[in-house]
């Protein structure tokens, strides 16, 4: 939804990975947030990053739906993927940052990549920082 958003915001008639990973912006309550800031210190040093990879605006904002990109749809697929592989029964955002750096040709992977991430440190922080919050959930 954030996604479908940020794409209407910017007068495009497509959801690309750029506004996917415009749309896990949008969720700082959730752990793809805590590592995007962690890394790069700064909210508006990512936003500058998308903004300069973004294609110019449309000439209006569409209503009704707005279809994505096919590798908006490759990183879904690669978020099922990755939280499957971490043994995980569900698709937050930490998955969804991963799906994006492995659909390598992307947008918001090569932006991804010029803010210094790579797929495997993305990877292991997840794995660390969920284990670290499910034993403190564990200790409650």
């Amino acid at each position: 939804m954030l996604a479908r958003e940020a794409a209407r915001a910017h007068k495009h008639d497509f959801i690309g990975t750029e506004h996917l990973l415009l749309g896990l912006l949008g969720e700082p309550q959730g752990l793809a947030y805590e590592m995007l800031i962690a890394k790069t210190e700064s909210e508006q040093r990512i936003r500058d990053a998308i903004e300069e990879a973004m294609p110019s605006a449309g000439e209006k904002a569409l209503r009704g739906h707005i279809a994505f990109r096919p590798e908006s749809k490759e990183a879904i697929e690669q978020a099922r993927r990755a939280s499957a592989d971490l043994g995980h029964d569900w698709v937050g955002t930490e998955h969804t940052l991963l799906g994006l750096i492995h659909t390598e040709s992307s947008p918001a992977a090569q932006i991804l990549r010029t803010l210094g991430f790579t797929s495997d440190e993305l990877r292991e922080t997840i794995r660390t920082e969920i284990t670290k919050r499910s034993a403190a959930r564990d200790k409650q």
